[in-house]
């Protein structure tokens, strides 16, 4: 791939780095391949399937700043390796305290916000052009329906006239 630009494309690469098929993929974590291919694969994923991709496949937890901002660089090599951990660090309070964890969640939340705020905006906008439609339907209907009582009247007028 040559630019990378999207979740969905680094998840992809992140496949053929590891030699998962797709197919394999899209079963353990439920997704459609409709979502990765043509406009669905310049789409956001949603936080939800970003979970279950992180579920279904681990090791990218380690590599979560380059899934979801894409800086950085995927090494798998460093991830193979067994690090030793101090038990202190692997404490939810010593995580919280975390200034780049924090940062990395405060960066996650603005991005998912962010998305939100857009699909909301853009939930408006069809709500509004929907509603705009259904005024014009009802405008065409009353005249519609004006016009067909004219001719009704015209055609009983036409009938008691040849009586």
């Amino acid at each position: 791939m040559d630019k990378i630009t999207t979740i969905k494309e680094r998840i992809l690469f992140y496949l053929e780095e590891k030699s998962i098929k797709k197919e394999s993929f899209y079963r353990e974590t439920g997704m459609s391949a409709s979502n990765f291919k043509g406009a669905g694969l310049k789409s956001d994923l949603g936080i939800d399937k970003v979970v279950k991709v992180l579920e279904v496949y681990p090791e990218l937890n380690a590599h979560l700043h380059w899934l979801i901002k894409g800086e950085g660089v995927l090494d798998l090599s460093s991830s193979e390796k067994v690090y030793e951990v101090e038990e202190q660090e692997l404490q939810p309070d010593h995580m919280l305290k975390s200034k780049d964890f924090n940062e990395d969640i405060g960066d996650l939340l603005a991005n998912i916000y962010a998305q939100y705020n857009t699909q909301d905006k853009s939930l408006l906008f069809i709500q509004n052009q929907i509603s705009k439609m259904e005024k014009k339907l009802e405008a065409s209907i009353a005249k519609q329906s004006k016009y067909l009582e004219r001719i009704l009247a015209q055609v009983e007028e036409k009938e008691s006239r040849s009586k």
